[in-house]
Parts: C-alpha cells; structure tokens; sequence
C-alpha cells in the first residue's frame, strides 16, 4: 500500500500522507523519513498537505514524533489539512501546531472534506 501520494491539482502541490491504522511508533518514524525525502524538493511555502489519521493509535511518544515532523515540515507548507482524527488526536494536533507555531493547519471529518477545503484556498 502506497502512503505517500504526490500531484498537481488546480496549480497546487498537494502531498497526502496515510497514517491511517498505525500502532507503532516505527510505522509512523517510517513513513516522516520516506516523506521527509520527498519534501525537500519543494519549495519553501509551495506544498499542500492531506493527512489521513483515521484509526491510527497516538501515544505520547507518537505525539513527540508528530511534534518533530510538523516541525519539520512547517517551512514548506503552505496549508495543511488532517481528517480521520477523533477528539483526543484532534488535542494532540492542535497542541503540536501550537508548539511548533503552525497558524496553517485545520482539522475535518473526510478526504473529500480535506481536498475541497484545499480547492477553496
């Protein structure tokens, strides 16, 4: 199963990200370095991102992990978008995105959510 998708659409870089179902610490420290290979092409504040968390098991070192890869990501992206999440990743999340100052992260319900919200930026 591919979890990194890259495309164009409407002039946009959009980069999706399926955490979807992860329970270890090492699937998501997995994907962050595959991804984070894949950012670095980009241009600072030129990428959009879509992050599915539907059913993925967030644990304090989870959150540490995530922390960094916001982090990380933050001088590339432009807007960011996560769906999947249920109320305690939502805190988690938001709690990241203030930590590491992200002012261009929302949270909604479904991938069709993410893309459209993303279309209307």
């Amino acid at each position: 199963m591919n979890r990194i998708e890259e495309f164009s659409q409407d002039g946009k870089n959009i980069m999706l990200f399926d955490f979807s179902g992860f329970t270890t610490d090492k699937e998501y420290t997995d994907l962050i370095s595959s991804a984070k290979m894949l950012i670095m092409k980009y241009e600072p504040d030129s990428l959009y991102t879509v992050t599915n968390m539907k059913g993925a098991v967030v644990s304090a070192k989870t959150h540490d992990i995530i922390a960094d890869w916001v982090k990380y990501n933050k001088p590339y992206v432009k807007h960011g978008v996560v769906y999947g999440v249920d109320a305690a990743q939502k805190v988690i999340g938001q709690t990241a995105a203030v930590v590491t100052q992200r002012t261009n992260l929302v949270y909604v319900s479904t991938k069709e959510d993410a893309m459209e919200h993303i279309k209307n930026l």
